[in-house]
C-alpha cells in the first residue's frame, strides 16, 4: 500500500509515499517507549533548548515548508508561510514558560504538592488542513513536558509529514522523540490498544474522534478531542460594522475556509443587516481566487475532490431548504478543487443541512430580533468550539459571550488559537485542551506528593 499526495490546484500526482509495514511499525513504537525513558530523564533546561533550535529551524525554512504546504492542500502561499512561522513562535513560547507551567503546585493548609510528570508515548492523529501547525502544536508541548510523540498524519499530506520528523530530527531531537508512523486509518486501532501507548490526541472530523475515543475507553486510556465547529459570529445593532464585515470575511475565508475554528454562522441584528450585508458581500466578492502560489491569492483550492463535492453537495441541499444564493453557489469550472466565495441566506434553522459544519468557502447568514434570540440561535448546534460576539459596549459583550456554550469566544474579533491560551472545545467538537497553561499540562500525570515532615 502507498499514499499519494495530489497537488488540488491541478488535481496532477506530486508523489506517493510506502506505508510502513507491521514490522516498520512495531519497530517505531518500541523507538518511542525507548525515547520516552531517556527524553522524560532529560533536564527541563535541555528540553526547552532543543525548542528554541526548533523555532529557528522553522524561521529559516518557513519559505520551504510554506511551498510545500501549498502544493499539498492548497492553501494561499504567504498563509502557508505565516503557518510555520506560528509554530515558530510557540515553540518560543513554550520554551520561555514552560517551566512555569509546570512548576509545582502547592497545595495552601496541606503539607502536599503537585508534579506534573509525564505520561509516556502519545499518539497523535492529525488532519491535513493545518499540516504543520496542528502537529507542531500538539508536538511542542508535549515534548516540552518530557513525552516522547507517534504521529500518524492525513493520508494526503504526508510530504509534510516526512519534513517535520526530519525537521525535528535536524533540530537535535534524540531518537525516538518524535515517530512518523504512516499507515491507513484502519491500522489506528491496534496502535491505540498497544500498552506502550500512553494517551491518544486527535484533531478532525466528530466521527473519527468519537471512533478513537471508543477505542481508547476499552483500554483505560486519555483522549483529547479537537474535533469540527459551526462558530457563531453574532453581530449587535450596536457592533462597529465595517471591521466586523471587514474581519468576518477573514474568519470564514481564511486558509480557503478550512479550519475547524472559523466563524460559519453569522447571526446579525435586523437593524444592521443591510449594512453589514452589503460590506460583507463587498469584501468576499473582492477575494482573488486562484493559483495559491501567487502572492496575491486569497482563497485556493479546496483540498481535495471529494471535500469540493460535498460543498456542492451541501450548497444545493440548502437551496433546496429555501435559502437564497447572495454570491457565488456554484464551482468554478476548469482544473483543481475551487470554489468560490459564497455566502447563503434565509436557510431554516431546522433544516437537516443547517446543523452540519460547512467545510468550505460558504457562510451561512441569520438575523435575529432579541439578544436573547442570537443566544438561544448560536447554542442550537451540536458543535461547541469557539465564537464571536461584536458589540461596542464591552460589559454587554462580556453578558453575552458567558452564555455561549463555546471553548473560546472572542470579543470583536475573529475566532483562532494562540499558543499562549488554551484551545478547545465543548459538545461534540470534543474536550481537552491544547495550547497556554492547561494544554501544557493536559498530557501529564498531575502526582500528589504527601509531605510529612
Amino acid at each position: 500500500m502507498s499514499f499519494t499526495s495530489i497537488n488540488p490546484t491541478t488535481g496532477e500526482v506530486l508523489n506517493t509515499y510506502p506505508e510502513h509495514s507491521q514490522e516498520e511499525v512495531e519497530t517505531r513504537l518500541q523507538s518511542a517507549w525507548d525515547g520516552w525513558q531517556r527524553w522524560s530523564k532529560t533536564p527541563l533546561s535541555e528540553r526547552t533548548g532543543f525548542l528554541l533550535r526548533l523555532a529557528d529551524l522553522l524561521e529559516q525554512r518557513a519559505d520551504e515548508y510554506g511551498r510545500l504546504i501549498t502544493l499539498e492542500m492548497g492553501k494561499p502561499i504567504g498563509e502557508a508561510v505565516n503557518e510555520v512561522k506560528k509554530a515558530a513562535t510557540g515553540a518560543r513560547h513554550f520554551a520561555q514558560e514552560g517551566p512555569a507551567y509546570l512548576a509545582p503546585e502547592r497545595i495552601p493548609g496541606m503539607p502536599g504538592r503537585i508534579e506534573y510528570q509525564s505520561l509516556g508515548p502519545i499518539l497523535a492523529i492529525m488532519p491535513w488542513n493545518l499540516p504543520f501547525w496542528q502537529v507542531l502544536r500538539f508536538f511542542i508541548p508535549t515534548a516540552m513536558v518530557g513525552n516522547s510523540v507517534v504521529v500518524k498524519h492525513a493520508e494526503t499530506v504526508q510530504g509534510c509529514a516526512l519534513a517535520i520528523e526530519k525537521l525535528i530530527s535536524d533540530a537535535g531531537a534524540p531518537e525516538g522523540l518524535y515517530v512518523n508512523l504512516s499507515v491507513q486509518r484502519e491500522a489506528a486501532p491496534k496502535v491505540i490498544a498497544d500498552p506502550r501507548i500512553r494517551a491518544v490526541t486527535v484533531t478532525g472530523s466528530v466521527a473519527a474522534g468519537r471512533a478513537v475515543a471508543e477505542i481508547a475507553g476499552r483500554y483505560g486510556k486519555k483522549v483529547v478531542l479537537e474535533l469540527g465547529g459551526s462558530d457563531p459570529f453574532i453581530v449587535l445593532e450596536d457592533a462597529d460594522l465595517a471591521k466586523a464585515a471587514q474581519l468576518g470575511v477573514v474568519s470564514r475565508y481564511s486558509n480557503n475556509a478550512q479550519s475547524c475554528i472559523a466563524a460559519k454562522r453569522f447571526f446579525i441584528a435586523e437593524q444592521v443587516a443591510e449594512t453589514f450585508t452589503k460590506a460583507f458581500l463587498g469584501h468576499a466578492a473582492g477575494l482573488k481566487v486562484g493559483d495559491p502560489l501567487l502572492t496575491e491569492t486569497k482563497l485556493g483550492p479546496l483540498a481535495r475532490k471529494d471535500l469540493l463535492a460535498n460543498t456542492e453537495r451541501q450548497v444545493k441541499a440548502a437551496v433546496a431548504e429555501g435559502a437564497s444564493v447572495l454570491l457565488g453557489g456554484k464551482a468554478l469550472e476548469g482544473p483543481g478543487y475551487f470554489y468560490p466565495p459564497t455566502v447563503l441566506s434565509g436557510l431554516p434553522h431546522d433544516a437537516a443541512v443547517a446543523g452540519e459544519e460547512f467545510f468550505g468557502p460558504v457562510a451561512l447568514f441569520y438575523t435575529f430580533k432579541t439578544e436573547e434570540e442570537a443566544i438561544q440561535l448560536a447554542n442550537d448546534s451540536e458543535f461547541g468550539l469557539g465564537a464571536s460576539v461584536w458589540s461596542q459596549n464591552s460589559e454587554r459583550a462580556n453578558a453575552v459571550a458567558l452564555q455561549l456554550e463555546a471553548g473560546a469566544v472572542f470579543l470583536n474579533d475573529f475566532v483562532r488559537s494562540d499558543p499562549r491560551a488554551p484551545f478547545g472545545g465543548m459538545k461534540a467538537s470534543g474536550f481537552g485542551r491544547e495550547l497556554g497553561g492547561l494544554g501544557a499540562r493536559e498530557l501529564t500525570n498531575a502526582k500528589f506528593v504527601w509531605e510529612q515532615k
